[in-house]
Order: C-alpha cells, then structure tokens, then sequence
C-alpha cells in the first residue's frame, strides 16, 4: 500500500519516560500512582514485534538509543536499500527540531541507493511542523549513471513523489528546505492508484552550476535585503547585476563555496561560516560528484526563489529536437495503458519495421485535428506542432479568439472535455521521452485547427474552410498554411445523409491529394437500442469512416455502423471492467485539467468513442505518407480494397458492421515500403497470437492471477494452435487450465503463488511458458515479493519501545527500550506487579519524546487481565497514519 493510501486505525499518542536514553528493563518504571502492587515476583511479560516486508530504518536518526548510527548525508556515503521498501527517518536543520543526537549540528540530507523498476513510485510523506514553524522537506532522485533526473520540491505539501521512468540504479537524496521533520520513505511498485504523482525520472540536459532567472522589480525593503543577501552567497550574474529581462546566475565555483552559498541561503550562518574553510578531498568518483552537482543546482533554484528576489529560478536546460522514431514499447510514462490498444492494431511492430530502414525519409508527415482546438503548451504536443494552425470561428462566445493559432480556447468554468488535445495526443504525441503517452506517429506535425471555441458543437461553415485551409486551399481565412497536410482528421459529425457542401469540399480535398478520414459516430447505445447509421461527413464519398472496436475486437457497443464503414479502430470503453485480464479499457491519451483556481495544466487520461477511434486511422495514414509521400488517395483507396490495410472482422470482405476490418498498421507499413521500393515485406495471413496480460506484477499480495492466450491479429477463425504444456520457472507458481471466454480467450490459466516457496527476502523474478503445438513459446515475465507481514532481515524500524500503562489509573508504569536483531524484536520484562496491563509499541525516530506520533511506527495495544506470566503480548508495527 502506498503512503497515502495507509489504512486508518487507531492509535494513542503516548508519553514516553522522562529520559528515553534511560529506558530499560525490570528497573524502568515510573512509581508514584495510587495503584496497587500484587505481594510477590510479579509476572513476566514478553512478547514479538513484527514489522512489514521491506521495513528499514534511517541509519542517522535523530533518536538518541538509535544503535550503529552511521552518516548518510551524501551520495558517497548513501544508504544501500532494497525494494520495495517501507522507511522512517528523521532529518533537520542545524538547531531546529527536538533535542537529540542531530538537533546542534543538523541532519539536512539523506541519501539512499537502490535498484528501481520501471512505473515505480517513490513516496516521501512527513509531519507538517507547526503553523509558526512549518517544515519543508525536498525530494530528488538521479540515476546511478547520471542520466536521469527528477525533483519533488514543493513548499504547498506534505507529500511528494517521483515516478520512475527506467529501471536500474537510483539515489533518493531526502533535504530537509526548512525545519525538521520525521519521515516516511516507500520506494518500489504503485500499489494503490495516485494523481499526486506528477514529478518523473527525465532526461533533462542542464549545466551544473547555471541557473535562469526574472530578477523582481521594485525597491522595497524585503527585495533589497533579498538581493543583498544572494550576493552575499557567491551569486553571479552573466550580463551583470544591471541586465534586463532574465538572467543567467552562475554559482561559485569552489565546492566549499557552493556549501557555504547555499547554508546563507537557507539561513544556516554557522554552517555557512565553517562549509566556506572546509577543504574538499579529491573524488573517487567524478561521475557522483556530477550527480551531486546536478542535484545540487536544484536546490539551489529552490532556495533562490524563496528569498524572494526573484520572479522565478530554474535550471539552464538545454533544449533539443524530440526523436521521431525509435523501438516499440517507448518509455513514455502511460503508454503501459496505451499497448492493448496499439497491441491491436500491430502498432508496435510497424513502427519497429520503420526503425530497421537504413535511412529515415527527411520529410515528416502532417496531420490537421480540425476539432476544439489543442493545448499548445502541453509538453506532449508542443513539439509536434506545426507552426501553421488555426481558428475558425464565425459565431463567437466572449474569450473566443478568431484567427488564433489553434489554440484550446475553453475555461475551466466551461467544464468541457480537452476533445481535440486527446484526438491530437493518440495520433502523434511526441514519444520516446519518457513522459506523457505515445503517438500512432510519432514523427507526424500536427496542424490544430479550432472550429469550435468555447461552443459545445460547430458549424458547418467553419468546419469546411478549415478542411480548404488544411489542403492548402483558397479559403476564408485568406492565408494559406506553408504546406497542406497529409491528412485531415474529423472527430465529429452529426446525423443524415452527406450535405452537398460537405461532398463538394471534400471531393476538392482529395483533389489536392489530402486524405479525410472521419468518425463514423458514437450514438449505438441508444435507450431504444437501435442501431446508428454512419453519420456525416463520415458518410460522404471518398471519406474513410472509422468505426470502434472493443478490445475483444468486437463493435463496440455505441459504434455507428453501416454499408459507408470503411476501417475500424480501438475506441475504448470506460463503462467496462476488464481488470481480470490486464485491460485498460480507456483510450489513453493528452488532455487539458484544471486546477482549483481555474488555470490550465496538462494532463493524460482515458476517453472512449468512435473519436478516439479516428486518429489511430488517421495516424496509421501518417506512416504511410511518412515512408511514400506520393501515395495518392486512390492509392490508399484501393488498398482498402484489397485489404491490405485491414484484419477482416465479421463476414468475409466489406461488411456493414467492420467495413473491411481492424486497421493494422504493420500491414499498411509493408504495403507503403512496398509501393515505394517495389519489394515486398508482408505479414503472412495466419493469426498472431500473444499473452495477456504481457507481464504480472504481483506485488507483495496478490495471490492469483489469470493468463489468457489471446489473438493479436489476423481472423480468430484461422487458428489452428493449441496449448499443448505449461510450465512455471519456479515451484511457488503454479498453473491450471481455467474456462476460457471464446469471445475473448483461446485458452486460460490460472495462477496460484505459495509464498512460502519464495526467498526469505528481496524481490522475486520467474517466467511463465505456454508451449504450443505448433512449436511456438510465448513467455510471461512475473515479478512478485516477498510475503507481507514476514520480518525484515535489517534493523526494522530502528529502537522501539515496549510501554505498560495500568488501564484503571492510565498510568505509564515501565518502558522497555527494544532494537532488532536480523529485522526481529524481541521483548520481555520482569516483576509487573499490577493485575491489567496495557500493553503498547511505536518508535520516536525524530526525539521528540512522544512514541506513535504521526508517521511513525507504532503497533495496537493490548489490555490484558492477568493470572499468570504471559509470552505472547506480540504486536504489529507499522507506520501511523499522518492524519488530516
């Protein structure tokens, strides 16, 4: 479970002894109340403590009883862990926090080094501090090789996290900004859904030491002092202190310098007076110390922007042209619910077919979205922008721009789907950047053209000169694009038989050599159940209409149909749970959000429709003008005809419910490389077959899971393989055959884990082989954990304490002081002499004298009547929920 999804129970907040230092066994009591003691011994109470799989500890706390204390405060000496891993630590600023073995000199960073996957998460949570004195507390993460890199560093919470984008080795380096704080560190796979989340691991190229930066107007005293204060600290500017509009601020140049700058600016003038005479020995590692620098930069601009000198502080990042074309699967962040849906249409090995060509075509293919407009900023799709969108409104709301570039002009009062961002982001979202979701075609420009402002629907009028703009036609606008896209791709539509201004416009489109693909309509699912024709412009001759499909290659349940059907796409469901077998029903893609106080952020999400359907169509259309861009209309006509762009669904040929079947983009690939070379590169014309889900992640929980063997592509009729073995690379998996769905599965297995088979600790890593009988092996990857709730080998939790209170007075009478051994604890204490205990256990990595505070590991007490000695007071610890 992750951090912010910890289960609430309650918990009491308990006053440890006196002097914690001081707490032990049978003589640790605290006499004095108006109970009374039994005549005799006494009894002996003892018990266990355990504590999660992956349960570690701080190797510095501020916990003063806390054993084998060794410094982690760099990347030299950072903190080897293993995920996934549950953490509590402590850090603070020099003087700041509760008294204890860090409070004079300060603990400011914590640094850790572990192994990370892919799609990982790592969480750090931590107590807010007082409203007088709140804490602040920075996470940043790096790759072990330096080319990753990603920052959690808000001020406005109390929770941050980054996301892994590639697995391997990673440092986690935990800075306590302002204060102190104890903490809760999890790093390993998300086990519970989060959108708090937004930092990722990235490929961001910026020159440690260099920084850019708004100085602030004004002359008041606070900005004075402000920029007094950053030239104290070593800070230069490049142009000079005088330069207008932004800045290029250079830090020292000395490491000790640096140290010293940074403790001024974070308002440590003794660490800043010892960090400036402190002499650096050579490195044995100039890699980390590149690392150390990069991070170092960071927090930097954090601690430059608070003094309020500035506008704004951020890294000098360097700025290059996005990839184009790479292998399938790409690292972008969401495109693990992007593939049951490129899965189906062959996407991946397309694009892995173009990335073998020995050259690349020099020109890149455009797509023209004449929908609500894109969201031109979104880091997903400003690289992929034309420089030639636009807006064509003849009706306006107030805000609606005409002729702007093809922005989204809607609000977040309009409470409107980002429809055009989503449609822009499935057909060529910039990928391979570790972010965001993937594009059909990816090497595609984009060409957003708005015809809808902040109105629900458009209009005729302005949908046509659009579709003449896209073309590279006289239009209404008067100007015309520097080159007519490829492609137009129309989302939209409504009822009835095709307009005469429509079949004209387009018959003129084509003319021109642009290609139109539409949306054949989403309005099937309907109360009375009838079916929906294909709506227009969808219908109008020389368009090729997109239908939807679900992801059992069935129409979908809303999709328009009829005789005007040209392909069919994925389009999505959300009113479908198929978790069962590894399916994110949605069509993942760019969107617009909104924060509370109304301003546009870019985000990623599911939609579903015969709109989200279109642009994989329309992408796929991309490639091919991509790799022959003298393919005509006709051209693409009549390999629609022949099939050789599709899989065929339903009756054999051209049908009213497929039209000629499921788009496949490794077929329209081959077809283009083979009109353009004269070579032929084609699919055979058996069914694909493959596994789902494509790998399991089972986590430190689940016990069973289920594997289907499934069709990728080509006609479900033709397969002729069966299961003929099944095998299990380790004795804890084991597989029987379960009832396969035939609408769905061609064979299913189910799959049970006996965890008490797998290694004592440590993450666990086997396969699954379904062998068949046309000697094929398909392969499933599984990662699993070790069993929750079995002991940790390491430290545990750090020094707990083991408290008996009388329940009739509340009295603390005896604080047993406890440290595992090989991650087990063990307590006992001798002479209670009193007939109830309560019986209770937590820790105090931060000092403060209060055992179970917020965050730390605390166990559910016991109350027990007493007779007779008891061995089995054994408690459960686990970190304490943070509260509101």
């Amino acid at each position: 479970m992750g951090i912010r999804g910890t289960a609430r129970w309650a918990w009491v907040g308990l006053a440890a002894c006196a002097a914690l230092a001081g707490c032990g066994g049978a003589d640790s009591g605290n006499g004095g109340d108006a109970g009374t003691d039994l005549a005799g011994a006494g009894y002996r109470l003892s018990g266990t403590l355990s504590v999660p799989a992956g349960a570690a500890v701080d190797s510095d706390l501020n916990d003063v009883n806390q054993l084998g204390r060794t410094r982690n405060n760099d990347l030299a000496t950072a903190q080897a862990l293993s995920a996934p891993v549950l953490l509590v630590g402590s850090v603070n600023r020099p003087g700041t926090g509760p008294a204890g073995s860090n409070q004079t000199d300060g603990d400011t960073t914590d640094a850790y080094v572990l192994d990370l996957q892919r799609d990982d998460l790592v969480e750090l949570e931590f107590a807010p501090g007082t409203t007088a004195e709140p804490a602040d507390l920075d996470l940043y993460v790096a790759s072990a090789d330096g080319v990753l890199t990603g920052a959690s560093d808000r001020s406005d919470t109390r929770y941050e996290c980054v996301r892994i984008t590639q697995a391997g080795r990673y440092y986690l380096r935990l800075e306590a900004f302002k204060r102190a704080a104890g903490y809760t560190l999890r790093a390993g796979p998300a086990t519970t859904p989060t959108t708090d989340c937004t930092a990722t691991t990235a490929r961001t190229a910026f020159d440690p030491g260099e920084l850019v930066a708004q100085a602030r107007s004004g002359s008041t005293l606070a900005t004075v002092n402000a920029q007094a204060l950053v030239r104290r600290s070593g800070i230069t500017t490049a142009a000079g202190p005088s330069a207008q509009g932004p800045q290029l601020l250079l830090l020292p140049g000395q490491p000790a310098t640096r140290r010293s700058g940074l403790a001024l600016l974070s308002g440590d003038r003794a660490v800043a007076s010892t960090a400036r005479t402190q002499s650096t020995s050579p490195s044995a590692s100039p890699l980390r110390d590149g690392i150390e620098a990069r991070l170092e930069t960071l927090r930097y601009a954090k601690a430059l922007q608070a003094t309020g000198a500035y506008d704004y502080v951020q890294p000098n990042v360097w700025m290059e042209t996005s990839a184009t074309i790479g292998l399938f699967p790409p690292d972008d962040l969401h495109y693990g619910e992007q593939r049951w849906d490129y899965d189906l249409i062959t996407l991946p090995a397309a694009i892995n077919r173009i990335q073998a060509l020995p050259v690349q075509p020099a020109q890149r293919p455009i797509i023209a979205v004449i929908d609500t407009g894109v969201m031109l900023d979104h880091p997903d799709l400003q690289p992929q922008l034309a420089s030639f969108g636009r807006t064509f409104l003849t009706s306006r709301l107030p805000g609606d721009r005409n002729q702007a570039n093809g922005d989204d002009q809607r609000l977040a009062e309009d409470r409107a789907v980002s429809h055009g961002t989503h449609v822009a982001g499935t057909a060529a979202a910039a990928t391979f950047n570790g972010v965001g979701v993937a594009g059909v075609a990816p090497m595609a420009r984009l060409m957003p053209l708005n015809v809808f402002g902040r109105h629900t629907s458009a209009k005729t009028i302005d949908i046509l000169q659009a579709m003449l703009y896209a073309a590279g036609l006289d239009n209404g606008a008067g100007v015309l694009p520097a080159r007519r896209a490829d492609v137009i791709n129309l989302s939209m539509g409504s009822p009835g038989a095709c307009g005469v201004a429509f079949q004209d416009t387009i018959n003129r489109v084509r003319a021109a050599g642009t290609l139109v693909v539409a949306a054949a309509g989403s309005l099937a699912d309907n109360p009375g159940g009838q079916p929906a024709e294909v709506h227009q412009p969808a219908n109008c001759a020389g368009v090729i209409a997109v239908g939807a499909v679900d992801s059992n290659r069935q129409l979908s349940r809303y999709a328009n149909s009829g005789t005007a059907l040209t392909a069919m796409a994925p389009g999505g469901d959300l009113g479908t749970d198929a978790a069962s077998i590894g399916l994110s029903e949605g069509i993942f893609s760019t969107l617009v959000n909104y924060t509370g106080d109304g301003q546009r952020v870019a985000g990623v999400g599911p939609l579903q429709g015969s709109s989200m359907a279109t642009p994989q169509v329309s992408g796929v259309l991309a490639l091919m003008r991509y790799l022959n861009p003298d393919l005509s209309v006709e051209d693409i006509d009549a390999l629609f005809a022949a099939g050789r762009l599709t899989d065929d669904l339903g009756a054999t040929g051209h049908d009213s419910l497929y039209g000629h079947g499921l788009i496949n983009a490794r077929k329209a690939v081959d077809a283009a490389l083979e009109s353009a070379t004269g070579s032929s590169s084609t699919t055979s014309g058996a069914a694909t077959l493959g596994i789902r889900p494509a790998r399991l992640d089972l986590g430190s929980l689940r016990s069973a899971a289920t594997i289907d063997l499934v069709v990728t592509s080509g006609k479900r009729a033709s397969v002729t393989a069966t299961v003929t073995a099944v095998r299990s690379s380790s004795p804890a998996l084991t597989l029987r055959t379960g009832t396969a769905d035939p609408s769905i599965s061609l064979n299913r297995q189910l799959l049970d884990v006996d965890r008490r088979l797998l290694p004592a600790d440590g993450s666990f890593s086997a396969t699954i082989t379904l062998t068949l009988s046309n000697g094929a092996e398909l392969t499933v990857p599984v990662t699993l954990d070790r069993p929750a709730g079995s002991a940790s080998s390491g430290p545990g939790f750090g020094p707990v304490y083991v408290t008996l209170s009388d329940p009739d007075t509340g009295r603390l009478l005896h604080t047993v002081l406890v440290h595992a051994s090989q991650g087990r604890y063990a307590w006992q204490f001798s002479g209670y002499r009193r007939a109830k205990v309560v019986v209770r256990a937590g820790a105090d990595p931060n000092n403060d004298g209060t055992v179970c505070g917020p965050g730390e590991p605390c166990g559910a007490e016991r109350i027990l009547s007493l007779s007779a000695d008891q061995t089995d007071l054994d408690l459960n610890l686990s970190p304490a929920p943070w509260g509101p």
